[in-house]
């Protein structure tokens, strides 16, 4: 049996880093579109061009930027990062005024020879990417008006062309710094339901091995503690027997449950619960309730809540008389076992893990009611109440 620590690894943040990875195939995508379009024109554009040697320069620094965003982001994974991204802005803001001075006039606005719009659209949009939010609207919003105040100087271009030009820079930018944002947002949630699930998990492992563990640890303590009486020895040795064969079937759990020859009875879950107890002053008084049949999953909890409440009382009570005492009305059952001990003080000391745990938590879980009524030097009283052939239900 191993320790719940070593059970559960702690989760990747996996979701995060596919949208990061998808981001950074879109984006080459994207790019690889309009680098397409600049190729295709640059023949035409270099013969039209009244300095061909700086328009061809011109598109071929796009090329290798382009080709070199492409690259990193396919083997990075990322647009977060990548030697690209800065040139790539500087010569979205050089190449506006430049086909200004490099074309005619006629071939500035609405032809792919003068490809700056299209590339600087996909520049602020791809910067939506890698830049915060609020900077990337900003910076294509100045990049907007930055290609409104050269396409304006154009006498055969319209305003209205001029400004539907300059506004689709920061329309597109806003829509992908919308969507690379979202798309972050939902994959960090998703990791961050799956660490949360992670934690659950340990804590669920965690209790299921303190479960386990509890009363084994309390029989093998007082069986090493040579003080312990010789009179409980034969008591605890059958204990820890019985703990030693649940612990190997630990995973199955099978010895949690009644054998087929066992009635799922009142009485056969005290008797199985009561064994190796007989060291402890026990005055039983179950005769009214024995006969009321119980659900397994009601028959387990209620055995081992009682045998936590009697090991309880075994380390901590010091007392002189344990009473077991079942009852029925016939349409609730009540268990309840009290002892003159020491008691303590319930509204200043919190439950220790078997009461809270064993017999609270595990009763609640199959609709089982449990009170715990203790004060220093007045014993204690735990009652367990359920319903007469209803075990799932709270009475």
């Amino acid at each position: 049996m191993t320790s719940p620590s070593a059970d559960v690894s702690a989760p990747e943040r996996t979701s995060a880093r596919r949208a990061e990875r998808g981001i950074a195939l879109v984006a080459p995508a994207m790019r690889g579109v309009v680098l397409l379009q600049i190729v295709l024109s640059t023949a035409s554009g270099v013969r039209l061009s009244d300095h061909p040697s700086a328009y061809a320069a011109l598109t071929g620094a796009v090329v290798v930027v382009s080709v070199t965003l492409v690259a990193q982001c396919l083997l990075s994974g990322t647009v977060r990062t990548g030697v690209w991204r800065y040139p790539d802005l500087t010569l979205a803001w050089l190449a506006i005024p430049a086909m200004n001075l490099l074309l005619p006039t006629s071939h500035v606005v609405g032809t792919w020879e003068s490809w700056a719009p299209g590339y600087a659209i996909n520049v602020a949009a791809l910067a939506a990417t890698w830049m915060r939010p609020a900077v990337a609207v900003t910076h294509a919003l100045a990049l907007g008006g930055w290609l409104l105040v050269w396409t304006s100087a154009v006498d055969v271009a319209s305003w209205e062309t001029s400004l539907g030009n300059a506004l689709t820079i920061p329309g597109y930018a806003i829509v992908v710094a919308l969507l690379a944002h979202y798309l972050r947002e939902l994959a960090a949630d998703a990791d961050q339901s799956r660490e949360d699930a992670v934690a659950a998990t340990r804590a669920l492992e965690l209790q299921r091995y303190q479960l386990t563990v509890h009363d084994a640890s309390s029989i093998l303590r007082l069986l090493s503690d040579e003080e312990t009486p010789a009179a409980v020895l034969p008591g605890l040795r059958v204990q820890a027997d019985r703990e030693a064969r649940r612990l190997r079937n630990y995973l199955s759990s099978q010895l949690q449950q009644p054998s087929d020859r066992t009635r799922c009875t009142v009485g056969t879950m005290l008797a199985a619960a009561l064994e190796g107890f007989d060291d402890l002053p026990l005055e039983l008084a179950v005769e009214l309730g024995a006969h009321v049949e119980l659900s397994e999953d009601v028959w387990t909890a209620s055995r081992g809540a009682v045998a936590a409440v009697l090991h309880n009382a075994r380390m901590h009570a010091a007392a002189h008389q344990v009473v077991v005492h079942a009852d029925t009305d016939g349409a609730t059952w009540e268990v309840v076992v009290s002892d003159d001990g020491v008691g303590f003080d319930q509204e200043n000391q919190t439950l220790g893990f078997g009461l809270d745990t064993q017999v609270c938590d595990a009763l609640a879980g199959c609709g089982v009611a449990a009170e715990i009524l203790s004060s220093p030097g007045r014993g204690t009283s735990v009652t367990i109440v359920g319903r007469v052939g209803r075990g799932e239900d709270a009475p």
